[in-house]
């Protein structure tokens, strides 16, 4: 969500970190409508009003519409979360209960390595879609110096002034840059302890010109590294179409020419009462895979069986979570997963996640190879562009929006 307007105009070390205990009961094709300023008296201005912070100072206003990272840098002594960023989560699902759990780690170099090697490879990566909808990789390919330098200009650009940032605001959804925070829709809700950078990737970007200049290297560093992480899904993608039955190009030939690639860079401040709010509430990417990795601070959850279970950093490994776009093709065999991001007291967390999917006028339906006849279908067709549109514009979270499109008589 944008919430302002303005005139245009080093990722930290492994730290363990716990998370605080409540305290009372505790394609580029689009026009870049988002450079374009805004009147004052645009209607987002007038969405939410100055809030008053709790405690201590009860009569200091705040602006939230400048983002949390705004808000907490102007209120160092913030002991409460403001009203607005309260979330209603239930008891036994605090971020504090997360189970430390084991999750799947796969050794990628298993994939070029004897066939014996690579069928049991690609049998894992199966395995922990159908099971987990998610999985972490080792052995990956991307060199460890450019993930470094990916970490260090996103983390440039969030300590830019509010006004170099704010260039990049926008509410369209649909835009090839846009900057805001909590999540993007103008629907009312409860407001999401987070601040975000997004844009189109692609092995040739259509929308580079419109990426930030400042930090100066932010352009070369994001272009190399969004690269890399492209080969990296191929690899994936195609490991995937086997372990499902079909030929291994068959994904990675269904998402179009080139598909979508999009990056979403988070950034998530200390917050005083991490039980009472997060970062982003529980909810699944539109996208066929996105991957992930992050500063070392852990934040991350994922909903299996259930149950809550906090993702660890492994340092060199990248997080895959399976989006909607795959469950579907797969015809609901390989599952999306449901996922947050929770928020500590002690020190904030930057993650990086590539989403790949489909070319945004491509039909998404159930592979039909995985189809002997029409009524197995447990998804209706959409366009990707529809579903896409529908996912970001509702305040509704979790799989609200796949659920929709599924066949009732299945």
């Amino acid at each position: 969500m944008c919430m302002y307007n303005a005139t245009r105009p080093i990722a930290p070390k492994t730290k363990n970190v716990t998370l605080g205990k409540e305290k009372s009961s505790e394609r580029a094709s689009f026009l870049p409508k988002n450079l374009i300023n805004k009147a004052p008296s645009h209607p987002t201005a007038k969405l939410m009003a100055l809030i008053v912070t709790s405690s201590p100072f009860p009569t200091m206003e705040i602006d939230y519409k400048k983002g949390v990272k705004y808000l907490v840098e102007n209120s160092k002594k913030m002991k409460m979360v403001p009203s607005q960023f309260v979330l209603p989560i239930p008891e036994d699902e605090m971020p504090s209960l997360a189970i430390e759990g084991s999750t799947p780690v796969i050794d990628l170099s298993g994939l070029n390595g004897p066939d014996e090697q690579r069928l049991s490879t690609i049998h894992a990566i199966s395995s922990a879609c159908a099971q987990w909808g998610f999985f972490m990789v080792s052995n990956h390919g991307i060199r460890t110096s450019i993930m470094e330098e990916m970490l260090k200009v996103v983390e440039e650009f969030f300590n830019l002034p509010l006004e170099e940032k704010m260039r990049y605001c926008s509410e369209n959804v649909m835009d090839p840059v846009i900057y805001g925070t909590s999540f993007n829709t103008t629907g009312k809700h409860a407001l999401h302890w987070r601040d975000f950078f997004r844009h189109y990737g692609g092995l040739v970007p259509q929308s580079y010109h419109f990426w930030p200049d400042n930090p100066p290297k932010y352009k070369q560093v994001a272009k190399e590294y969004l690269k890399e992480v492209w080969q990296l899904k191929i690899k994936i993608f195609r490991a995937i179409s086997e372990g499902l039955g079909l030929d291994p190009d068959y994904i990675e030939r269904s998402l179009g020419d080139e598909g979508t690639q999009m990056i979403a860079s988070n950034y998530y401040p200390t917050c005083p009462e991490p039980n009472k709010t997060l970062g982003l509430a529980p909810h699944s990417d539109q996208s066929g895979l996105t991957i992930l990795m992050d500063n070392g601070v852990p934040g991350l959850q994922i909903k299996h069986n259930q149950t809550w279970y906090s993702v660890p950093h492994v340092p060199g490994t990248f997080v895959v979570n399976l989006g909607d776009y795959l469950e579907i093709l797969s015809n609901g065999k390989y599952k999306s997963v449901e996922h947050r991001a929770v928020v500590n007291a002690e020190a904030a967390r930057i993650s990086i996640a590539v989403g790949h999917g489909p070319e945004m006028d491509t039909i998404v339906q159930p592979a039909s190879p995985l189809i002997k006849e029409k009524s197995e279908r447990k998804y209706r067709p959409i366009v990707y562009k529809d579903y896409v549109r529908a996912q970001q514009s509702t305040t509704k979270r979790g799989k609200v929006t796949l659920d929709e499109i599924m066949n009732n008589n299945i």
